[in-house]
């Protein structure tokens, strides 16, 4: 066992957050090595301590689909390589699966769309569900570069909270351009939003130097979730060759970003995606169901046929993952309860 490694862990375990060069370091590590392992035992102690050994879900749904401008290599709606015809859910219908998240314990819902999309449809969409749902539910918005005017529609309309990442090879891998990637999160910020982010998507070719550079993005800015999220090969794509990352080395990345955040006080969370219990002992707290809670004498596994919106169970052609999955889960990893996504606990699991 590396001395350094072990040092590392101690300072963590009392309350120092690591540095760039010591998260590359951890991310170094094989990640079916001692050390791995410790990382991530090390993460899931602290986070049970500071998040109160309580989880957090948020729902997703794909509100709108189409061959995406974006054309990103990695992802199952560029318009080179998808086949998908354009849709739009109804009000009705997202308001109908925000209940279902609700009534299993989802404390929000991630509205995702293409990275162009009809921004007055959407503000419209968020207000009329702001209107009809729980004043504590959260409505987040998952949707491409837009203004600060924008944003401070959205807000106006009942948004909470925005998911935005610089990703992974971003210009590279993706037609978006960093700077401007970057440029929205600021926004995101300065209209009062809480910003939502994740180390994305991940892939085997990544190096610890890439992901750390990606990390510290939600380490140097306020986030109030950052997260792992490992990229599914989707056929036909220009990345399916390099296939998935192991859920260990998810798990390692997850565990680094517990470590790294340790003194960003608007950090409510730590997520993994897709939703797995291995995420679960290695420092996530946070899951995100693809599906609401299922009703009586209904099975819980729904298979995602890209139907009337979406969620990440598309691409990867499964049921979706439902509320009552979820709470499983973090029940078999030893949750006690779960709480809203300002951290306050709201019911035993």
């Amino acid at each position: 066992m590396d001395p350094e490694v072990t040092s590392i862990l101690k300072d963590a375990e009392e309350g120092r957050p690591i540095t760039r060069w010591e998260a590359k370091l951890l991310l170094s590590l094989p990640e079916r090595s001692l050390g791995a392992a410790l990382l991530r035992s090390a993460a899931n102690s602290i986070s049970r301590r500071r998040f109160g050994n309580a989880g957090l879900l948020l729902g997703q749904i794909g509100v709108d689909m189409a061959p995406c401008d974006g054309d990103c290599a990695f992802c199952f709606f560029a318009r080179s390589h998808t086949r998908v015809e354009p849709s739009i859910l109804s009000a009705e219908e997202v308001l109908d699966r925000c209940r279902r998240y609700l009534a299993g314990g989802a404390q929000g819902v991630f509205l995702m769309t293409m990275h162009r999309f009809g921004f007055d449809w959407f503000c419209d969409l968020c207000e009329r569900l702001r209107a009809a749902m729980p004043a504590g539910f959260e409505i987040l918005a998952n949707v491409g570069d837009i203004s600060l005017i924008q944003l401070a529609e959205l807000r106006e309309a009942g948004v909470t909270g925005a998911y935005h990442v610089c990703r992974l090879r971003e210009g590279i891998d993706s037609h978006m351009k960093p700077e401007s990637r970057r440029r929205t999160i600021e926004r995101i910020l300065e209209a009062g939003l809480g910003w939502y982010t994740m180390c994305e998507p991940v892939g085997p070719e990544h190096t610890p130097e890439e992901l750390v550079e990606q990390i510290w993005l939600g380490v140097d800015l306020p986030c109030t979730q950052h997260g792992a999220m490992q990229r599914f090969p989707v056929p036909g794509s220009p990345l399916h060759r390099h296939g998935r990352v192991t859920l260990e080395r998810l798990a390692q990345i997850v565990a680094v970003v517990v470590l790294a955040t340790l003194e960003n006080a608007e950090l409510k969370s730590v997520a993994v995606n897709v939703s797995n219990s291995v995420g679960l002992f290695s420092g996530a707290n946070a899951f995100f169901p693809e599906a609401g809670e299922p009703e009586a004498g209904e099975a819980t596994a729904v298979m995602q046929t890209g139907e009337g919106g979406f969620t990440t169970a598309l691409w990867r052609q499964s049921s979706e993952i439902t509320t009552a999955d979820c709470r499983g889960m973090l029940m078999e990893a030893g949750f006690s309860h779960l709480m809203d996504a300002r951290g306050a606990p709201v019911r035993a699991l």
